[in-house]
């Protein structure tokens, strides 16, 4: 059985913003694509990210107000090329605690691969192998994040 490549999962085309354009127009643009994330192009690079939480979403006029896309998108994201399975894929969001990677292809945008895109194929992936009784030969190791202790525990009654 073969691992399922990024390729095959990817959203394409990507809803994509400039770092100039007002932020409460970008999220406009979200809201009427019915899309939670957008890559954020400049000249013809991606140059970040931005979900509708960053924009304070529905209610977060008060974040969105006097400001461009580029005061509130996630820069540097993440990117991986198409080749790139899902699983390696989920590790890498999981690792970086990110919603989305922009899918590259020799330095252009080709797709994007979200959470929820990840979940589901991951979840087909298992179907597929209880129903065939085969594993893909990819390693599952999903190594665990650090158990963290709230700073504020010894306060609460």
């Amino acid at each position: 059985m073969r691992a399922m490549k990024l390729r095959a999962i990817m959203t394409t085309p990507v809803l994509t913003l400039t770092p100039s354009e007002p932020a409460s127009d970008a999220f406009a643009l979200l809201r009427d694509a019915g899309v939670r994330h957008a890559v954020v192009v400049s000249g013809g690079r991606v140059a970040g990210v931005v979900s509708d939480r960053d924009f304070g979403g529905p209610a977060g006029g008060a974040v969105r107000k006097g400001k461009t896309v580029a005061d509130l998108m996630q820069i540097d994201p993440v990117v991986a090329p198409p080749e790139l399975t899902a699983l390696r894929a989920a590790l890498l969001v999981r690792k970086h605690r990110i919603g989305c990677i922009p899918v590259v292809e020799e330095g252009k945008l080709v797709g994007i691969v979200t959470r929820s895109d990840l979940l589901v194929a991951l979840a087909q992936r298992r179907k597929r192998e209880r129903e065939t009784g085969r594993r893909d030969r990819e390693p599952a190791e999903v190594p665990r994040p650090p158990h963290l202790v709230s700073p504020n525990r010894d306060k609460w009654p």
